[in-house]
């Protein structure tokens, strides 16, 4: 009976070995990182049989796999953190309870599913030069995240509630996309963000800022089309809690609030923002060669702003171009200085790091100095070669 059951069972199985496909590590860093490289796994395979060479963190770059199934995540029990880098990777169905992080970087994603449960256990996402238009509602299921980055897509529309069970986040970062409107509750509240970057967007307000996020230190906010009203009532708030803006838009062909530029009137005709994905596949998919293009400068045209021609209309693209090089250059001003910053705190903390060590290599050769001649003289009163009336004094 037993010998037949094993057969069955190996009948059963063998079709599943004989067609598993197994991607070893090209590469295996100190550490436990898996780099897989140049792989094809397509959607019609079975990737209930696909398998990775064991490791902690795993890096699939350049690779062709149209949909990253929940099979594939359910594959990859043991690993921590997986990147997806370059390739062709246009569809993500994240399900798992044991990863920790995940990076999803200039793979062509447009399409993003998050499993509707609760997940404790990923802690950081990063979903940065992609095409995702929309966001899952189901996004607010990872309650763990403390990192969520999601710069450098086509972004439309952020709810802001999405986040609010994140008791965890500190960092949000929806710069680089083309957000024209955020939604939020008046029970808003992000209790722990500290970072919240959102330049380079169409907005033109946010609502329940900075009131929904009571632990704010760091904002983002340049490049936007911003309302002066909105601007004017969230300014004092900020200077009051101390929240540090740091960039700004310099030269303002409107207004200028605090440094950002603001308008009365809602834009029409906001120009898409193509630059900010560098475009570079250099494989053909569907007939379509994808070239990388130059960016052109994003140029704003409010209701009210009358038709021009000729040489007018040239004057005001050279001068849109000037104000975007200007913007530019502050923007490179103010990151070398904060560069510096950065480089003189690191400085600083190493020369005390130092100072401290060698205060405690001093107090130890002290120690020893004093344990030595402890025992030195421990010796010569068991050996009493030295009568006592000439031993030195301990303290002294």
């Amino acid at each position: 009976m037993n010998n037949l059951l094993m057969l069955c069972c190996l009948i059963f199985i063998q079709p599943l070995i004989s067609s598993a496909k197994f991607y070893p590590c090209d590469r295996k860093l100190i550490g436990s990182t898996c780099y897989v490289l140049n792989i094809t796994i397509e959607p019609e395979e079975s990737h209930a049989t696909v398998m990775f060479e064991d490791a902690r963190r795993l890096v699939i770059e350049h690779s062709a796999i149209p949909t990253f199934s929940e099979l594939l995540f359910h594959n990859l029990p043991d690993v921590e953190s997986i990147t997806l880098k370059g390739g062709n990777i246009t569809a993500v169905n994240f399900s798992s309870d044991t990863l920790t992080s995940l990076r999803i970087d200039k793979t062509g994603l447009q399409n993003l599913s998050i499993s509707p449960e609760p997940n404790h256990s990923l802690n950081t996402l990063l979903i940065n030069r992609n095409f995702i238009v929309t966001l899952p509602k189901s996004i607010r299921y990872l309650y763990a995240l403390s990192i969520l980055d999601l710069s450098q897509n086509r972004i439309e529309y952020i709810n802001l509630d999405w986040f609010q069970q994140m008791n965890n986040l500190l960092v949000l970062d929806l710069s680089w996309n083309r957000i024209a409107r955020m939604d939020a509750s008046s029970e808003l509240r992000l209790p722990r963000l500290k970072n919240f970057f959102v330049s380079y967007n169409h907005l033109s307000q946010i609502p329940w800022f900075p009131i929904g996020f009571p632990k704010l230190e760091r904002i983002r906010l340049a490049e936007n089309y911003w309302n002066c009203a909105w601007v004017a009532s969230m300014r004092k708030q900020i200077w009051d809690r101390r929240i540090r803006l740091f960039d700004s838009d310099g030269a303002c062909s409107e207004n200028s609030e605090g440094g950002l530029c603001c308008y009365d009137q809602v834009p029409v005709d906001i120009p898409a923002r193509y630059e900010l994905i560098e475009i570079e596949f250099q494989e053909q998919a569907d007939g379509v060669i994808f070239e990388k293009k130059a960016p052109e400068p994003a140029r704003m045209m409010l209701a009210e702003q009358p038709a021009v021609d000729g040489e007018e209309k040239t004057c005001v693209r050279l001068g849109d171009k000037i104000q975007s090089l200007k913007r530019e250059m502050l923007a490179l001003v103010k990151q070398k200085a904060e560069m510096e910053q950065q480089y003189s705190k690191k400085v600083a903390a190493m020369q005390e790091t130092l100072r401290s060590v060698r205060e405690d290599l001093e107090a130890a050769e002290q120690e020893v100095t004093r344990y030595r001649y402890k025992e030195r003289m421990d010796m010569i009163d068991r050996t009493g070669r030295i009568s006592t009336g000439t031993e030195p004094i301990a303290n002294a």
